[in-house]
């Protein structure tokens, strides 16, 4: 009994937690062994920070006290979760499915607040708007399960999209919804209240959806190279969105997705920016918001009889019930699979921000009691242990029916070096590789530092080496793995060729700058070298700016350039490129070449990007109109090959010549030819001698071209 006692006297000495360092103390190491312990069970690590959240919360331990400073991280993270489903969503997945979006969206609010009306009116007893406003509460839902089908590598499927989409609808409606009941109950509901709405969400969409990227491409492009001042600038949006959600008479969390949707072309989805949001996001925010959500949970309700248990079983039984009709009907019209049909239903059992939200003002305004908070917290519990469980295991069944289909697209590994002998646009380049490099490939990038032979190599080679290094540390601090390499050779295109065979490179990344030389009108230029004397990709790079500063990209495909064997890996570059890059996106091409990439890409269609049929290229149509955040890109192909055009191949040339403000990159798909080592050396002296015998020629030519004057 003595124990007992000062067992409480000490609780109630020192606890709940009061001191913010302590809190966050505790926090951070909750979030850091809960799901590692959970994981031996094979709960996911959400539910673990959820059942956390009920054992360190006010109705049962009560071990933290939540603080102003708490509630800021919470209220982040459940800002966070939105902004993030909306910077993620694949555009051209979405053009695809945007229709069935609008499909799941209207099953998954009409669904569930019909049948949740009919309960609460012949179940409950309850009259017309706190029936209608409860039942409105079945049709919220929030994606707390975002982060396993992140962490599964799935966020692009099919399915994923849809749910994505139908959130945001589902979520819009009951939140306007909530303010048109508030309205009726408090007696404000006039004309002047549609206007303002309106009003007030047409000025929303047209400040994030419009102005906001302006703006974004602007800072990026000034603020280019400073990776924190960029993390800070996304931050300050997502809670300015919310902030002006709210002016607008709905909750935060729809100024978040909107700030998602609005960066998503702005900030591309293999950058080192965008993999600072994910990481930040997924390890500190969204934590936070799950612990807080399940400090919310009161248990000792429940002990005082059994209507309270009865009324939460009933709400948490048609939640569960009725999103799973609406993923089910939307699943059986477009013939999705069991597990995508799964997924979706694992998206969007989950209550948890808008429910609250809802139940919040319902309770503030007098239509709900304390058995309505009540029942709805364990509900929220509920659905979310049940979306968590049902999302992993039909994502990982997805994941490796992806992983299966990828393996049987290409068994190659994707290796991209990157050769630097000026280490002047090495981020850049390192920047465009990331874009252009498969995110479900693990294999490094490899910049290259290549020195030609001579007294000082040494000593220049290791100055280069460390610049490299430098800029590649703040990369691989974001999770990115990149390996330096080094070679000093007589030329640097043997050793850029040698480098390549030795580690099985894939594709060739050089900036336009590096290629060109003094020597290049007697020898050719390194790319010229490099096209003849290796059989990778080659990609030459001229990029001015930021990538994501560009408004619009024009993409030219040579003339059969479809009919390459590497037509098809290099096409899924340029197209990872059109997707990231840009808000607007003009395709020329001819047309079998057009309908070759347009099937490649899965665009049906053909309304992804705008596309304009050239059967014969002249430079004047397709270089017409050049402005300053214009990106080119060129698939043009190797001399003496079945797509080479003459006009293709000068364009990037005469870009360049007559303004070189300009932006362009040049891919070569690559060839089926392997040369030797012997080989590559032994092709120096050739086309040396060569190119000297042209200028003897040229010599005697002209000495015979000025004595004939004489």
């Amino acid at each position: 009994m003595n124990t007992l006692q000062a067992l409480n006297d000490f609780f109630s000495q020192y606890l709940p937690v009061k001191n913010p360092v302590l809190i966050l103390a505790l926090t951070l190491l909750i979030i850091l062994f809960a799901p590692l312990f959970l994981k031996r069970f094979r709960i996911p690590g959400i539910i673990g920070l959820i059942i956390a959240g009920v054992i360190i919360g006010p109705h049962t331990l009560h071990i933290i006290e939540k603080s102003t400073s708490f509630e800021l991280f919470s209220k982040t993270g459940l800002l966070y979760i939105m902004f993030l489903a909306g910077l993620e969503i694949d555009m051209q997945e979405y053009k695809q499915n945007r229709t069935k979006s609008l499909v799941f969206g209207a099953f998954t609010f009409f669904i569930p607040i019909t049948i949740g009306y009919l309960v609460c009116i012949y179940v409950f007893g309850f009259s017309l708007w706190p029936a209608l406003l409860l039942a409105s509460m079945f049709s919220t839902h929030t994606l707390l399960s975002y982060p396993i089908v992140s962490n599964m590598g799935i966020v692009k499927n099919r399915a994923v999209q849809v749910s994505f989409g139908g959130t945001i609808i589902t979520d819009s409606a009951v939140l306007i919804l909530l303010g048109v009941i508030t309205n009726v109950v408090d007696g404000e509901i006039n004309s002047m209240f549609w206007i303002r709405l309106i009003l007030s969400l047409g000025l929303l969409c047209f400040a994030v959806l419009y102005l906001l990227p302006k703006v974004s491409r602007w800072f990026f492009r000034n603020i280019e190279g400073q990776g924190s001042s960029q993390y800070i600038y996304v931050l300050a949006v997502v809670f300015i969105a919310g902030f002006f959600s709210e002016l607008a008479g709905v909750e935060p969390i729809i100024g978040a997705f909107l700030a998602g949707l609005a960066l998503n072309r702005v900030i591309p989805h293999n950058s080192v920016l965008m993999n600072r949001v994910i990481f930040i996001g997924n390890t500190i925010f969204i934590p936070f918001f799950l612990i807080s959500a399940g400090m919310l949970v009161d248990f000792s309700v429940f002990l005082k009889g059994t209507d309270a248990l009865i009324f939460a079983g009933i709400l948490s039984l048609v939640a569960l019930v009725t999103k799973w009709l609406a993923a089910q009907a939307t699943g059986a019209i477009y013939k999705y699979t069991k597990y995508e049909r799964r997924v979706m239903f694992g998206l969007s059992a989950s209550h948890a921000a808008a429910t609250l939200a809802v139940i919040k003002v319902g309770y503030d305004i007098g239509l709900f009691d304390q058995n309505v908070i009540n029942g709805t917290i364990i509900l929220i519990l509920i659905t979310c242990m049940v979306s968590s469980f049902v999302t992993e295991r039909a994502a990982r069944k997805i994941a490796m029916t992806e992983k299966e289909s990828t393996k049987k697209i290409t068994d190659r590994t994707e290796r991209i070096l990157i050769p630097v002998s000026n280490p002047e646009n090495i981020a850049r380049l390192i920047d465009l590789a990331l874009i252009i490099k498969d995110n479900r490939s693990n294999e490094p990038i490899y910049p290259l530092s290549v020195i030609e032979e001579g007294e000082d190599a040494d000593e220049k080679i290791n100055v280069v080496k460390k610049v490299i290094e430098g800029v590649v540390e703040q990369i691989a601090s974001s999770d990115r793995n990149v390996q330096v390499l080094k070679k000093v050779d007589l030329s640097i295109v043997d050793g850029i060729a040698r480098t390549a065979r030795a580690y099985s490179i894939s594709d060739i990344l050089i900036s336009w700058k590096a290629q060109q030389g003094t020597s290049n009108l007697i020898f050719g230029s390194i790319a010229d070298n490099l096209l003849v004397k290796t059989k990778q990709a080659i990609i030459i790079s001229k990029v001015i700016q930021p990538l994501n500063t560009y408004k619009r990209v024009v993409f030219v495909m040579a003339p059969n350039c479809e009919l390459e064997n590497g037509f098809n890996l290099v096409a899924r570059k340029i197209n990872a490129v059109l997707k990231q890059v840009g808000n607007q996106t003009v395709v020329y091409g001819q047309q079998k070449t057009i309908a070759a990439f347009s099937n490649l890409i899965n665009d049906k269609k053909k309304d992804f990007y705008n596309y304009l049929i050239v059967n014969d290229f002249e430079e004047n149509d397709v270089l017409a109109n050049i402005k300053e955040d214009d990106l080119y890109i060129f698939l043009s192909s190797r001399k003496q090959t079945v797509s080479f055009d003459f006009h293709i191949d000068n364009m990037p040339k005469n870009m360049n010549k007559n303004n070189e403000f300009t932006s362009f990159v040049v891919f070569y798909p690559e060839s089926q030819k392997s040369l030797s080592d012997a080989q590559i050396t032994e092709m120096t002296t050739p086309a040396i001698q060569e190119n000297i015998e042209k200028v003897i020629q040229l010599k005697e030519k002209l000495k015979g071209i000025f004595k004939g004057d004489s």
